[in-house]
């Protein structure tokens, strides 16, 4: 996974509650650009009539949760470790939200569907998670994340409408295409997460003491907090501290809840665009 950058705002991104209204007449603001018809304005981005199916239509507005509130998020999946997850999280009544890529096989496909069964949260990764070939334009993104959310919607019948940039929406490869990328799925009315708490899972040395550190230490700071791990066959150490994690914070009166469009993202948003 490439290293977000984070930094001090230059651009702030935008809100659930403000995507409602960019995203408002997307449809026909696409179908004019491609019959032809002239608004009298610019002509619009060849991109933007791109998969005229793939709006996430009308949202519902944001509300602010409930304090000490953790959204456990579960990148990278699925995998032979999505079910002993999924085990664990049933054991202590916790929903959590995957963030899934484009496994195809028969095991992946079955834990995608379990997810979903069992009442967690699905949202779009990527496809294929090559950063260069995902973020070297608008159009490239697109197809990407057009094959992902076909994947997920004919194998659990979810039409997501969240979803998680491959290594965050500010990283070392989209610094040419970060803000036309953004603007555009904005525009669509689909809602990203980045996150405020990393279990530091997915860096070389991570351990389960660790990882119970960093996610106990960060949520401890925030009042609502977004929770970024992994859950690919390399976490282990992911799974094996899960329990502890889950038991320490209920103790401390933290409950859990899954990501939708009707949580507001703009406090789990890294803050610079390029």
């Amino acid at each position: 996974m490439a290293k977000p950058v984070m930094a001090a705002a230059e651009m702030r991104p935008i809100g659930n509650a403000q995507m409602n209204t960019q995203s408002t007449g997307s449809r026909e603001e696409s179908t004019a650009s491609s019959s032809g018809v002239s608004s009298g304005k610019e002509a619009p981005p060849a991109y933007q009539t791109m998969y005229p199916d793939l709006y996430a239509g009308e949202l519902v507005p944001a509300a602010a949760p409930k304090k000490k509130t953790v959204y456990l998020t579960f990148d990278d999946g699925p995998s032979n470790l999505t079910i002993p997850l999924l085990n664990v999280l049933d054991t202590y009544h916790v929903k959590a939200t995957f963030f899934v890529v484009g496994h195809t096989d028969r095991q992946s496909l079955k834990a995608m569907k379990e997810i979903v069964n069992r009442g967690h949260a699905i949202g779009v990764h990527s496809y294929t998670h090559q950063f260069e070939q995902i973020y070297a334009s608008p159009a490239s993104f697109l197809e990407d994340y057009a094959k992902m959310h076909d994947l997920i919607k004919s194998t659990t019948g979810v039409d997501t409408k969240i979803y998680r940039y491959a290594g965050g929406s500010v990283n070392d490869y989209n610094k040419n295409t970060a803000r036309d990328i953004i603007a555009e799925m904005n525009r669509r009315g689909y809602v990203y997460y980045d996150w405020n708490v990393d279990s530091g899972d997915a860096e070389k040395g991570a351990t389960a003491k660790s990882i119970y550190r960093n996610v106990i230490s960060g949520v401890h700071r925030y009042s609502n907090s977004v929770v970024l791990l992994h859950n690919t066959k390399f976490k282990g150490n992911t799974l094996k501290v899960m329990a502890k994690i889950i038991k320490t914070l209920k103790n401390e009166s933290y409950s859990f809840d899954v990501l939708g469009p009707s949580v507001d993202s703009s406090p789990y948003l890294f803050c610079k665009i390029p």
